[in-house]
């Protein structure tokens, strides 16, 4: 053997192993390093959904338990609708417990003989001259043109900063267009219905802000005649007010009318640093009344940077790190693999020598497998050769052998009496002998013999010889046993 070769090769060609890990690695590092983004990618997924659901949970529930609040107002047997300080106090109840809401309106059908005194008392309730007004598309009313009914504002009860809750009041609902729709399919289904997003400026106010109505449930009235309760809802002010507490700087919050196919968002929760064009955003639908609103969250820019550049810098030093040790590795290999290949060449030769040994000894084992055979096969044909019977009996003298002779002399087969005690084949004065034989053969561990009478198929009594050797069982100190039955003469 050559010791400066390995399998063939010259030494010198393994040095060069170490420098094509090295590159290798490197070359390795440099392609797998930019797909450690993908688990970032992932994560900032799947925490911008725990974010968003549990923001669409807080929206849908907080949404719904103000429906629920209001429609107790609007409820049987409550005198909001009527009485002006009834409403007042329930409406300042409600605004109380949901500071999201923007203002409470009420919304009365008005007849034409009633209009000058409905608009003295809104005159004194607001502390400023007030006049039925229609809405006139350009931000501004202008006084109603007369008609036999007027759906007005009669009432509203606004939170302290949204300013003065007088700006809605004697504006004729139905002269609004974005409202339109909403009313008559309040009033005909009878549930809540929102409206699009709508700018009011009247009696020395500005308002931007949808509204959900819902119907009254007056008793005996026809739908058409029907109250209205009005939630005046800003939006940026209710998405900042629903989700104060849960809102997290490190995601934008938008929420689109889908209903109204609008892109510019109905209100915007930013976050702490622009929000990051390259992910997409989490978007699931709302509900509110008769709407669908769209939710969008959308992770910040800096914080996504912030974990990719976390996951790069581990990618790369892991990588120069596996690197360099598998060079290190490699070289350490190469200079132990002369003395390894000599100890294998050792090993080589030991083995043929193991392995000429282990035929010898399979060549031993078939003989003594061969004998064994023979032997069994010659137990065998004593047996059948035998003019008795020879049986095999469990502890409690149950058959579980016995020799094809049984079939001539008793006229059973043998196969017939497998599971049955052998005490079967005595006859009944003979077995209390027969019980002190086998006693005697457990407690001696030697052979015994009794002459006795064994009954055949046929009822003849066949005299017999037998001789009986317990079988030895450590634990139990009798296994069974072995039992000869030779007719006598």
């Amino acid at each position: 053997m050559d010791p400066q070769s390995t399998s063939g090769r010259p030494a010198y060609l393994w040095w060069l192993l170490p420098v094509l890990v090295l590159a290798g690695g490197l070359l390795l590092t440099t392609l797998i390093a930019p797909r450690s983004q993908a688990p970032v990618q992932a994560l900032t997924q799947d925490l911008s959904r725990a974010h968003h659901d549990q923001l669409s949970r807080a929206l849908v529930e907080r949404a719904a338990d103000v429906l629920i609040a209001a429609r107790s107002i609007t409820s049987p047997g409550t005198a909001a609708s009527t009485d002006t300080d009834a409403f007042k106090r329930q409406a300042v109840s409600l605004l109380g417990e949901f500071p999201e809401v923007a203002g409470v309106e009420l919304l009365t059908l008005v007849s034409h003989d009633q209009r000058a005194m409905v608009e003295r008392q809104l005159s004194e309730q607001a502390g400023q001259f007030i006049r039925f007004a229609r809405w006139t598309g350009t931000r501004d009313t202008e006084p109603a043109e007369p008609a036999d009914r007027y759906l007005v504002i009669r009432q509203g009860v606004f939170q302290p900063e949204t300013g003065p809750g007088v700006s809605g009041l004697g504006l004729v609902a139905t002269s609004v267009p974005h409202w339109r729709d909403a009313l008559r399919r309040a009033r005909r289904e009878n549930r809540p219905t929102a409206t699009t997003v709508t700018e009011l400026q009247r009696n020395g106010g500005e308002q931007r802000a949808l509204r959900v109505f819902i119907p009254f449930q007056d008793e005996g009235k026809p739908e058409e005649d029907r109250h209205l309760l009005a939630l005046v809802i800003r939006p940026d002010h209710w998405l900042e007010r629903q989700l104060d507490g849960l809102h997290d700087t490190r995601w934008q919050v938008e929420v689109h009318d889908i209903s109204q196919h609008a892109r510019q968002p109905l209100a915007t929760l930013p976050s702490a640093t622009p929000p990051a064009t390259d992910t997409p955003a989490t978007r699931s639908t709302l509900t509110l009344a008769n709407r669908q609103w769209m939710l969008s969250t959308r992770p910040a820019d800096a914080w996504l940077g912030s974990l990719r550049q976390q996951a790069l810098w581990p990618a790369w030093l892991v990588g120069l790190a596996v690197t360099l040790l598998a060079a290190s590795l490699t070289a350490w290999a190469c200079w132990q693999l002369m003395a390894h290949k000599r100890l294998l060449y050792r090993r080589t030769r030991r083995a043929r020598r193991l392995g000429q040994q282990l035929d010898n000894t399979r060549v031993e084992k078939n003989i003594l497998h061969h004998s064994l055979q023979e032997s069994d096969r010659r137990a065998r044909d004593l047996i059948e050769l035998g003019g008795g019977i020879f049986a095999e009996l469990d502890e409690g003298r149950h058959i579980g052998y016995l020799s094809p002779q049984a079939a001539i002399l008793l006229d059973i087969p043998s196969t017939e009496l497998i599971g049955t005690p052998l005490d079967a084949l005595f006859a009944e004065e003979g077995k209390r002998d027969l019980a002190m034989t086998f006693d005697a053969a457990r407690r001696d561990q030697g052979i015994e013999r009794l002459d006795t009478e064994m009954v055949t198929q046929d009822g003849r009594s066949l005299a017999i010889t037998l001789r009986v050797k317990a079988l030895k069982d450590p634990l139990s100190g009798c296994a069974g046993f072995r039992v000869s039955l030779t007719p006598r003469q």
